[in-house]
């Protein structure tokens, strides 16, 4: 199902295709009595409405306020604390994208503005997060292993294999030292002064015989001589990052950018929402609006 509904402005900004009002805490209805909009008999008013229509202009403000109230009414039906040690590390990891600090700069947005949306996203994820089972994570790794699984890793190249078992038999050396070794005696000039350090590399980089050997071995760990196209290597593994517990964070963060949508129309789906002329919601989430109930 398509997620590529609008309620936050900064969705390609912050890798997500979903748009939330800026305004957490309940708002009273306006003074003069007037109301767009209710959301399971909770107000939106028309002051709150054009609070927001001065800050961002379309058809689509409204549903976007609607979207919001139907996100935080459930987080306090599920009982969802707020941290906002969460919120400040989220936008600490937005303000670092180049396209976040330019709309910062220019004044397109304000940091507040940021603040806001995330405290109704947070909630959000954490919603769809409390419907993941550990059966899909575990299905999702299964899927996309070659994509997410890695290691770091050193490596020695080499020529003539017995020349590759003297710098086997050294590195395996309780005290040796990899790097040394790399600078010493690899042929391999664009890493050898970085003591042989590759980066992370991921099993579908990786010829399968070479992931099983890089794959099994413990940190610190070298490989045995690998022929290889280019010449003979050694390994050395640094770090890995395999299985589940490793890498949830990312499946999950992954998981949710593709639920997203699916929880906010179940939750419009299972809402009373009822708007009042002249104002309507022109869409839904994606596709024709359906009519308000």
């Amino acid at each position: 199902m398509s997620t590529g509904f609008r309620i936050f402005r900064l969705a390609a900004v912050a890798a997500i295709s979903l748009g939330l009002g800026y305004a957490l805490a309940h708002r009273q209805q306006s003074p003069t009595g007037k109301t767009a909009a209710l959301v399971n008999g909770e107000s939106i008013s028309v002051s709150e409405l054009q609070v927001e229509l001065q800050k961002r202009f379309g058809a689509d403000v409204l549903r976007d306020l609607v979207h919001q109230r139907l996100i935080l009414q459930e987080a306090k039906k599920q009982k969802l604390k707020q941290d906002p040690a969460v919120i400040e590390k989220r936008l600490a990891e937005m303000k670092k994208q180049p396209q976040v600090q330019a709309m910062l700069k220019s004044g397109q947005v304000e940091e507040g503005d940021l603040r806001r949306n995330l405290s109704t996203l947070v909630p959000l994820d954490a919603l769809v997060v409390s419907q993941l089972t550990v059966d899909e994570e575990n299905a999702y790794l299964k899927r996309h292993q070659d994509e997410m699984e890695s290691v770091t890793v050193q490596h020695i190249l080499l020529l003539d294999p017995t020349e590759a078992d003297k710098v086997y038999a050294e590195a395996r050396q309780p005290k040796a030292d990899f790097g040394a070794l790399s600078k010493k005696y690899s042929l391999d000039s664009r890493t050898k002064n970085q003591g042989g350090l590759l980066g992370e590399l991921h099993r579908g980089e990786l010829e399968p015989d070479v992931a099983e050997t890089l794959f099994h071995l413990k940190a610190g760990e070298v490989s045995p001589p690998i022929q290889g196209e280019d010449g003979i290597h050694l390994f050395r593994l640094v770090s890995s990052k395999t299985g589940l517990d490793e890498l949830r964070p990312q499946i999950r963060e992954r998981l949710i950018s593709a639920r997203r949508g699916d929880y906010l129309e179940e939750l419009r789906a299972a809402a009373k929402i009822e708007t009042l002329p002249p104002y309507r919601l022109p869409t839904a989430l994606s596709g024709p609006e359906p009519a308000d109930h």
